[in-house]
């Protein structure tokens, strides 16, 4: 690709990538890391079309968080019990004490839910990508997102699922 494609593709999608892995490590310097290895690794990988460029970026920045995951396993380290989702991510889309109630319901739900909610609601992954992400059906895609959404109304204090 031109290098050109490359900044612009950069520019545009930097931020969104680095909020999603952010949402899924925690760590401001893990997050810049895991996304500065993933725009070099999608942009020697990604086969010629930026259209699908932002879909293959996160695939990539995800399974790099998910070698930074085994790497702090092997070494001694805990994978975290919980994935947070920022509030910087949220800040705009509910009134301020909502936004709390949400974050917390978020962070007490399994990461796989977790991640489905974030890519869905908060990064606009329509079923399609994400079940390509996951490597699953769609069906099984919405299958685990109607779940995670009934889990997430009983983490707030809705009906049980």
């Amino acid at each position: 690709m031109e290098s050109d494609v490359l900044r612009e593709l950069y520019e545009k999608y930097h931020q969104k990538a680095y909020l999603y892995v952010l949402s899924l490590c925690r760590d401001r310097e893990t997050a810049e890391d895991i996304v500065s290895e993933g725009f070099e690794k999608a942009f020697l990988t990604v086969e010629g079309c930026p259209e699908g460029f932002f879909w293959w970026l996160l695939r990539v920045c995800r399974n790099l968080w998910l070698d930074t995951l085994r790497k702090q396993k092997h070494q001694g380290g805990e994978m975290p019990e919980e994935i947070p989702v920022p509030e910087d991510a949220l800040s705009g889309v509910l009134q301020k004490e909502e936004n709390r109630r949400l974050y917390t319901a978020m962070n007490r739900l399994s990461p796989a839910d977790r991640e489905l909610l974030i890519w869905h609601y908060f990064g606009g992954l329509s079923i399609r990508q994400m079940a390509g992400l996951r490597g699953i059906s769609e069906t099984a895609v919405k299958t685990a997102l109607f779940r995670a959404r009934a889990r997430l109304k009983q983490k707030l204090g809705g009906e049980k699922p």
